[in-house]
């Protein structure tokens, strides 16, 4: 399962890789479009494209700021351990499927398997958290138990 916890984590950082590029090529795009803006004879027209452009461009940035600092966060966790309780890097399966516990990109589909990559700070992630093999937790009115654990 090492192998599939490894080959998981690379997903996660090209999926993460994915989203800086398409936020760069956004930003891009933005700025491109602002630069095509021409002033016109009716100038709070051009101003307010402009005024528009900026901020399309700040809202990608931030996404672009947010997906570095997932990727940043997810480097740091070594795929290759394990843990004898849940924590940040760990990998489990419950009755009710695959959980991730890393940076919160929901549900992947890894080697035809649905895996929840979720945060320590999702409300899941919190319960789970100090969690060991064969324990059962109760969530949200829902009994999950931990069946395995890597």
């Amino acid at each position: 399962m090492s192998t599939f916890k490894n080959t998981l984590h690379q997903a996660c950082l090209a999926r993460i890789d994915q989203s800086i590029a398409a936020a760069t090529q956004a930003m891009e795009d933005a700025q491109n479009s602002a630069n095509q803006e021409t002033k016109s004879s009716a100038g709070d027209k051009y101003e307010t494209g402009r005024a528009m452009m900026q901020l399309e461009k700040d809202k990608f940035a931030q996404q672009l700021a947010q997906s570095q600092e997932l990727r940043l966060q997810l480097e740091q966790l070594n795929p290759m351990s394990t843990y004898p309780a849940i924590q940040l890097g760990s990998l489990l399966r419950s009755n009710e499927g695959c959980y991730y516990l890393a940076v919160s990109l929901g549900k992947i589909m890894h080697e035809g398997k649905a895996v929840y990559v979720l945060s320590a700070a999702a409300p899941l992630g919190q319960v789970l958290l100090g969690k060991k093999l064969g324990d059962k937790i109760l969530f949200q009115g829902r009994n999950i138990e931990i069946l395995e654990l890597w």
